[in-house]
Order: structure tokens, then sequence, then C-alpha cells
């Protein structure tokens, strides 16, 4: 799991990154898969796209992880959404920037 992840900073040993409440629940139901409910299979595709990036991917090389994580995605990858407010956001700020940018040095 991820909170088995202890960094090393400047020669001393750190504290481990603790994941987020969903990184958990997604961690704990990958590590029964294909083995889960329905109803938790369900719950594994809505919250695993809010997932953040950096749990990803220490998921993803976790190696207890990685091949279940893989199965999930292979199995079920087509029915995860993407949020669609984090792609407008991700979308409609930096277009705010270069607009305002733009009339800044028009004006």
């Amino acid at each position: 799991m991820t909170t088995d992840y202890f960094p090393v900073a400047q020669g001393k040993l750190t504290t481990p990154r603790q994941p987020s409440r969903l990184a958990a629940r997604a961690e704990a139901l990958l590590m029964r898969y294909p083995r889960i409910s329905e109803q938790e299979l369900a719950n594994l595709i809505d919250i695993f796209p809010y997932v953040s990036m950096l749990d990803r991917g220490l998921i993803a090389a976790d190696a207890r992880l990685s091949e279940k994580l893989a199965a999930f995605h292979r199995d079920h990858g087509d029915r995860m959404k993407a949020p669609e407010a984090a792609l407008i956001a991700l979308v409609a700020f930096p277009l705010i920037m270069a607009a305002g940018l733009l009339w800044w040095l028009l004006a």
C-alpha cells in the first residue's frame, strides 16, 4: 500500500505520506479485486477517477496492486469517467489567463 512508502530526504528518514481516504478505500478494494461485490465494484468505479495522480502512481508502483489495477482497468476502464468539473477547470483557467494577458497587452 502507499503507506509503505518511506522517502528519504536529505539523508533523513521522513514520515510516510498518508494516502487520502479515497485512495485508502480504492487500495482496500483493489487488494480484494476481483472478489468484490457488485456494490463495491460500483463504488470503486465511482471513486477511482477522483484519486489523486500521486496516489494512482503509488498504487501502480506497488507490486501487490499493480496487476490488480491493470486487471481492473482492462475489465472496467471504459466505465470510468473523468470528473467534468476538473476537466472544465483544466481548460478554462489557461484560456481565461491567455485572454486576460492578450487584453492587457493590446489595451
